[in-house]
This record gives C-alpha cells, structure tokens and sequence, in this order.
C-alpha cells in the first residue's frame, strides 16, 4: 500500500522476515552476538524468548558494542551527557533515518515546499537529522536553530520566526510558551507579529492535554506530537487527528505490564520495549524503554491502522506522597490547567517529602483566585499541594533569555581603528556577554537573593519536618518496646 497522509504503511515483507533479519543484524554487533547466544527467533510468537535489552547494557556496551557495522559506515554519532555517569553512545545510518523522514513527511500534510521550520532541538541530537530529510523529501526549508546554540538565542529565535515568516517549529513542549512568553515581554502580538507559524511539533517530553490545548490556543496552530529517543530514533508520531500512532514499520512495539512484563490490553499502560526492523547500524533487540504509555482502545478516526497510545511519561517519574500515587504527566496536565484557570502558563513544581509546592507566576499574585481551583488541583493529583503565589520574573526569569553571549569567528586579531568592539583577548574576541545597566542588575541581584531565601526556607522546613517524623518514630518505638 502507497504511504500518504491517512494511510497505514504495510511492511514490504511478512513479520516474521523482517524479525529474522533484524534478529540476524544484531547478531553483527559484539553486544548481540553474546546477548544471543543459545537463542533463536522463527517467528514473531518466539520473540518472548529472547532476553531483553536494557540502559545498563547500551552504558557498558558503549562506544561501540553496539554497532553493527565498523564505525566509518555509520553516518551519525551521538551520545547522551552522561551527567548521572558513563554516556549512552547512538549511532545511526543515513538509509533508516531516510524511511524515518518518509514516515514523519507522510503524517504531516501541512510539510510541503512552502514550509520553512525553525528547528528548536539541538543539532546533536538525532532528531534533528530526522526533521532535517523529512524537509528534504518535501523540498522545504530548514532552519537548524538548535536553543542550545550560543548563536540562536531565544531573542533571535522569535526574530527569525518574524522576519523570515517561519510556518512551522519543532522543540520541546515547554519551548512554544518560553517563546510566546519572551514574545509578551517584547510587546509581540503572537498572532498578529507571529502569526506565520501554523505547525508546532513538539517531543522530547510529555505533552499532556492542557499543554497542548494552552500552545494550540496561544499559536493557533495545530500541534504534531513526536515520540522517541536518541537510542530508539522515532517510534511515533501524531496524526490530523491529534493521535499518536507507533512506527510499526521501523519497530516492533511489546507494551508490558512494569512487573510482570506480560503484555497489557488495550486501554492499560505498560513498558514500551521496542525491537528495530531497519536499523542496520545500531539494531535493538528487546529493548527495554522504561516509557510508560498508555494503549488506546479506539481505532483512530484519521483511517490509519497503527496503534495510537498516549505518552505517560517515564516509570520512574511516579511520585508517591500521603499515600497517593501520580505521574509526572498527570501532575503536568492538572498544573497547567490551574494555570489556566489563574490566566498564567508559568510554574515550577517542587516535589518535597511532604508535598508538592507549586510556584505559579501571576502579574498580581495579591490578587485573590478562587479556593476552589486548589481544591480541584488536591483532588485530581492525589497527593498534597501547596500552592505559592509569585509575581512576574520569579519563576521565569525573562532577563536570563537576553545573557546567551553572541559568537563571533575565531581571532587573534583586534582592529581597534574600527568602531565597535575593542577585544583584548581571544576569548573576548569569540564571546561577547550581554551588559546590562544599574537598575538591571539591581533587580537581577534581588531576585537571585529572594530565590536563594525561599530555597534556604523550603529547605528548613523540609529538614524540620524530617526531624520531627524521625522524632516521632523513636517515640512509637519505645511505647512498643514497653
């Protein structure tokens, strides 16, 4: 069947092939030819028998025992910070994220030849390689404008999207209300000044609904969710319809039970564990995502026949306070639906030992709001809520969105005849950071001091309240012991 727009994309090949030969590819890697050893894969009702794949397998096996092929035939070399220890290294080929691009400009009709995309996620990061052949297949302009370069500052960010009539915006989810926010604070109209943009697709996170609805109403666009990771590459993407829908020509998708890790039925979440069917590079076998997801009972309006699920959030992102237990998405959803109610898309959540202190960022936080909302944001949650009131620039700091430094060429030259800058060093020559006046940095310098104030406070009530239920626990011991 040919890919278009409301179409499922059929396999050119019976499952179970295109499982032996991804099986029999990974076996090319060091990693896979031991992991597998002993075991054997006929058809899809064997692949139960194999043994998963998991983080700690790609952390050991990294840089390159993972890789199926020598170095050189990958086209693409990635790997994560490796801010919590060892980093997880990705390589990817040119062919696969081709059919990713396929797959990604087929569900999109809005991605065509008039497009121009302002790509928010960093260069480094696989999917931007995805965003940047889906624009080729579609003869359309791209704009590698990642928000962790120095040279594309949120500022010139919102002056491309202005000046160059950007229709369309791939970031993370948060990035669409930064923008819209810095866009108010410089007297920009998002529909008037901005108005160019009718396609935001957003990844990297959870999307949940009351975001996705505050971007749609703020952008008057319409938002494309995409989901995947650097190890996995692209497992969905989002219809006409607002429905996520798995990659099943790339992946085979197991959703399992997080423990028993036995499939779960329609409507029930689980562990996505995904094994590549093109990946030729970097093959995964049984891999286990840790994503939480949700399958979706109802085939999809749009007409595709690829399962749809909703996006939880990491499993290890369950929070359990007073007896309650929640999803970092769930928290999301509920907060910026507050949010909502308070006219406000600005907070911060702290999660305590006690309770979630929710900082929400109002223009009059004087101003009463009705106690009502609060009780509903308790309710929905399920765990204990605090909310705190702040004014304007105390949870988003929209001055910190003017001190990325601007770059300049390498030099050891400075012509000081010129007018303009008079750099004395190399480094002065390469950076330039952002000076700002008196009155600026007075503010700056009362904001840090009041942040550093309500983090030592937070912070004493939490160790007093630590004390006393430790307090309290020795005292229940010894009337036991008597």
């Amino acid at each position: 069947m040919k890919a278009g727009h409301g179409e499922a994309v059929e396999p050119p090949a019976s499952r179970d092939e295109l499982l032996r030969s991804a099986i029999e590819r990974a076996r090319r890697s060091p990693f896979y030819a031991s992991h597998l050893e002993g075991h054997s894969l006929v058809g899809r009702a064997d692949l139960a028998s194999l043994p998963f794949t998991r983080k700690e397998d790609l952390i050991e096996a990294s840089p390159f025992g993972m890789l199926a092929v020598p170095p050189s035939k990958a086209w693409h070399y990635h790997e994560s910070s490796g801010t919590t220890g060892k980093p997880i290294s990705t390589w990817s080929g040119l062919p696969e994220l081709k059919q990713m691009a396929a797959r990604l400009h087929g569900m999109v009709p809005e991605l065509d030849e008039e497009t121009i995309l302002l790509n928010r996620f960093p260069l480094f990061a696989p999917v931007s390689f995805v965003f940047e052949e889906a624009l080729r297949h579609a003869g359309a302009c791209h704009i590698a404008a990642g928000n962790m370069s120095w040279d594309v500052p949120f500022t010139r960010a919102l002056e491309f999207i202005q000046r160059l009539k950007v229709t369309a915006i791939s970031s993370l989810p948060l990035e669409p209300i930064l923008l819209s926010e810095l866009a108010r604070d410089q007297g920009l109209d998002l529909r008037k000044d901005l108005g160019s943009v009718n396609l935001i697709f957003c990844g990297g996170a959870v999307l949940p609904p009351a975001l996705r609805r505050g971007i749609e109403h703020d952008w008057e666009a319409r938002i494309v969710e995409i989901y995947g990771s650097n190890e996995t590459m692209l497992m969905g993407v989002g219809c006409t319809e607002g429905r996520l829908h798995l990659c099943r020509e790339l992946l085979e998708f197991e959703i399992l039970h997080p423990d028993t890790y036995e499939p779960v039925g329609p409507g029930e979440a689980g562990i996505v564990t995904i094994t590549s069917l093109v990946q030729e590079v970097m093959p995964l076998v049984r891999y286990v995502t840790g994503d939480l997801v949700r399958r979706e009972t109802e085939r999809c309006p749009c007409g595709r026949a690829d399962e749809t699920i909703e996006v939880l959030g990491r499993l290890e992102e369950t929070v359990e306070l007073g007896g309650g237990r929640a999803m970092h998405y769930e928290i999301l959803d509920a907060a910026y639906e507050f949010a909502d109610t308070l006219g406000t898309r600005i907070f911060f959540i702290l999660i305590r030992p006690h309770e979630l202190r929710l900082l929400v960022e109002l223009d009059d936080p004087t101003r009463a709001h009705p106690i009502e909302a609060e009780k509903r944001l308790a309710e929905r949650i399920g765990l204990p809520v605090t909310v705190e009131k702040l004014g304007p620039n105390e949870v988003l700091d929209r001055s910190a969105m003017f001190r990325t430094p601007s770059i300049y060429k390498p030099s050891v030259i400075s012509d000081w005849r010129r007018p303009g800058r008079k750099p004395i060093t190399i480094m002065e020559a390469l950076l330039e950071w952002p000076k700002f006046d008196g009155e600026t940095l007075f503010h700056l310098g009362k904001r840090q001091i009041r942040n550093a104030l309500r983090r030592r406070r937070l912070t004493r009530e939490d160790r007093r309240l630590a004390g006393s239920s430790s307090s309290d626990a020795k005292t229940r011991g010894r009337r036991g012991a008597h």
